[in-house]
């Protein structure tokens, strides 16, 4: 998964978020200026209709519209309105205050200056970025600095902490109120940008963890899949570990033959073609794709959780990619073009499981005696005239009889020791 398009997905769906918020304030306040216009000024009662009418319209249009293409212009547009609706708000508000030469309850209302402005700061969170928080955070601190500064240099208003004096003069500051809300705003700005710094670091590691499972879907099987990430498999660990493992490899007949008369990207859609249709048999019965060798394929049943009867599973398998191998045959041939074949070989033992490799590159893999015999035998068929090969360790565990010419003695490249092999007819 691509984390750049991860992350702004996420953007687009926090400010739409946003935008409904937005847009209910500006309904609430616009049913409230309509019932209830509590201005003394007409002018101001009309502002305050167009203010929320038009916040209303712009923030409905930002849920519809907005996508990623445009989500650029709609948050610079957004933050601006946003801003401009406190400005705004505000404005009318003082100008009601002033025109009407109502001073009086200066102090008063200092008690819920912080109020609206905390909203904004609560609300920047759902935008889901850390740089908005701050902005956000930075502007309207700004703005309750500039609206707070010009009161207390007022001469009617001072502070005190008497409350028959507090009740008496609105004019009067409740100092222990306004440092509950100092500290109150202080505290709520440090968890809105936490709490956006905890989303930002979880949605790396969601991002960090989907990458993994795209990279487990390369290698494992669905329903292996789900088993790793339902138990304590650790796939990353360093951990190495002896297992039970049925290793199959297969190899394209004649490959060097069949590419040097083709292009090289002839070559690579050969390639990529055959491997996709080796790679269905592997998942559907279970089992890891180790590695692609060229045009030799590694798969092994039974790593990194048993499936059970990991032998008859890599029989299957073999099984399957013959049938795969035919239909691809005759589908080359109604096209004009020669068929391909190809050879299997299966082995089974016990195997060193796990991550191989140094710091700098490490690989999930199978190494052992087992590996090395399985690509023997594979190689064996160009010997022994067959497509097929399998082990005595490999027919001893199946749960059927199958129909096989029994080679004894035969020798294995690299191996002192004679093994039996079995020649498969499917």
């Amino acid at each position: 998964m691509d984390k750049i398009n991860h992350e702004l997905n996420r953007r687009v769906d926090g400010f739409r978020v946003v935008s409904v918020v937005l847009l209910f304030i500006s309904l609430l306040n616009l049913v409230r200026w309509i019932l209830i216009p509590t201005a003394e000024l007409e002018i101001v009662t009309q502002g305050n209709l167009s203010l929320n009418l038009f916040s209303m319209i712009f923030f409905a249009c930002v849920y519809q519209y907005m996508s990623q293409k445009n989500y650029g212009l709609f948050l610079f547009g957004g933050i601006l309105v946003a801003f401009a609706y406190y400005l705004i708000g505000d404005y009318l508000n003082d100008l009601d205050a002033f025109s009407t030469n109502n001073n009086v309850g200066i102090g008063r209302s200092l008690d819920y200056t912080f109020l609206f402005p905390l909203v904004f700061v609560v609300i920047s969170i759902l935008f889901l970025r850390q740089s908005i928080v701050f902005l956000f955070i930075i502007f309207y601190t700004g703005a309750l600095a500039y609206d707070m500064y010009p009161l207390f240099m007022m001469d009617q208003t001072y502070f005190s902490d008497d409350w028959k004096t507090l009740i008496s003069d609105g004019n009067a500051v409740n100092v222990q109120w306004l440092t509950v809300w100092i500290n109150v705003w202080v505290i709520i700005c440090i968890v809105c940008w936490a709490i956006v710094y905890l989303i930002d670091k979880l949605m790396t590691d969601v991002v960090k963890y989907e990458k993994s499972t795209a990279q487990f879907g390369r290698y494992f099987s669905p329903s292996i899949r789900e088993k790793i990430q339902e138990s304590d498999i650790e796939i990353g660990s360093d951990e190495n570990t002896n297992k039970m493992v049925a290793v199959l490899f297969t190899d394209i007949d004649g490959f060097t033959s069949i590419s040097e008369n083709l292009k090289s990207s002839e070559v690579i859609e050969l390639l990529s073609e055959y491997q996709d249709r080796m790679i269905k048999p592997i998942f559907k019965n279970s089992g890891t794709v180790d590695k692609f060798i060229g045009d030799a394929v590694m798969a092994t049943f039974g790593t990194p959780i048993s499936q059970g009867n990991d032998v008859q599973n890599a029989f299957n398998c073999a099984r399957e990619m013959q049938i795969a191998m035919r239909q691809w045959a005759k589908e080359r041939s109604d096209s004009g073009l020669s068929p391909i074949t190809h050879r299997i070989g299966i082995h089974f033992g016990s195997c060193v499981v796990g991550n191989i490799g140094n710091e700098d590159r490490k690989e999930f893999t199978v190494i052992g005696d087992v590996v090395n015999v399985a690509n023997r035998v594979c190689d064996a068929c160009k010997d022994l005239g067959t497509d097929f090969i399998i082990t005595d360790e490999v027919k001893s565990r199946l749960n059927e009889a199958i129909q096989s010419e029994t080679v004894e003695n035969f020798s294995i490249r690299g191996k002192k020791n004679q093994i039996t092999v079995h020649k498969v007819a499917v």
